[in-house]
């Protein structure tokens, strides 16, 4: 298998924040704080992991005047959501402006995770599971053959299921269809990493000779191994992102922006994996 090329991966943060607002007109305005979100306030999914941090010191200051929360403008601000973040509407315990950053870099893949197993048949479970046996041993010999380690060749799933095939039978004079047992089907899928960029097409086409019939390829993906010392950037630019969005609603909306009250994070751990977009089978 020759494959040409393998798209980059995105890796993104995005930040939910909840800024306190202060009225910026000629009346006045009273000294209390926006509050934390409550239970009835909707939860912020995470792909992978979720962080929520409730700020108590001050992040942003207000422009002018004391800081008062304002229920007006947090449906409005839930709009600069990007694709995918959540629509947070305005409850009694989400006062202000809601706004969502993100954070974002893409990368070269370094990692290609390759899925494969092998599938066997047999009248007996002891003959499918030996063939299975057999053809698995010669797959992990080939990728051992390329420089792959044992850690890097995990095993996913195995199964043994009997096989049955419906028959026509005549019982007491009456044609009928009855299930008969042919054999049991053995499956053993395995997750394995390439870190060998340049030869993950020859080490794939090897593989798949040793498994021999049996050889099964499930798929193939890129990603980032080690995404975490991207993590303190992507949330700095995360919450610039928000930061710019909360001023720029609160100038239309005309009011102060005041200081940061919650911020709840999703995304981070999870590269957007790509599968490869061209190759030749």
């Amino acid at each position: 298998m020759n494959i040409k090329k393998a798209l980059p991966v995105t890796i993104g943060i995005t930040a939910v924040a909840l800024f306190a607002v202060a009225c910026n007109s000629g009346e006045s305005s009273t000294t209390g704080e926006t509050p934390l979100p409550q239970q009835s306030a909707p939860v912020v999914m995470a792909p992978v992991n979720q962080t929520s941090i409730p700020v108590a010191a001050p992040a942003v200051l207000a422009k002018t005047g004391p800081v008062a929360a304002a229920q007006a403008v947090s449906s409005v601000a839930s709009s600069a959501s990007l694709s995918g973040a959540p629509t947070l509407q305005s409850t009694s315990g989400n006062s202000g402006i809601w706004v969502s950053g993100e954070g974002s870099v893409t990368l070269e893949p370094d990692l290609a995770m390759l899925n494969l197993g092998v599938e066997t048949t047999g009248k007996t479970v002891a003959v499918a599971r030996a063939e299975a046996a057999t053809a698995m041993d010669a797959m992990v010999t080939s990728l051992k053959s390329n420089g792959i380690a044992a850690i890097d060749i995990q095993t996913q799933f195995f199964n043994i299921s009997p096989q049955y095939q419906w028959t026509e039978v005549l019982e007491n004079g009456i044609r009928t269809s009855k299930q008969v047992l042919t054999g049991y089907l053995v499956t053993n899928n395995a997750a394995i990493k390439i870190r060998d960029m340049e030869n993950v097409g020859p080490i794939i086409d090897e593989v798949s000779e040793a498994g021999g019939d049996a050889a099964r390829i499930n798929g193939i993906s890129f990603t980032v191994e080690d995404t975490s010392p991207l993590m303190v950037s992507l949330r700095a630019d995360a919450v610039a992102d928000a930061i710019a969005k909360a001023n720029q609603f609160a100038n239309l909306t005309g009011v102060d922006l005041g200081r940061l009250v919650f911020i709840s994070e999703t995304g981070g751990n999870a590269p957007q994996i790509r599968a490869f977009p061209e190759a030749d089978f």
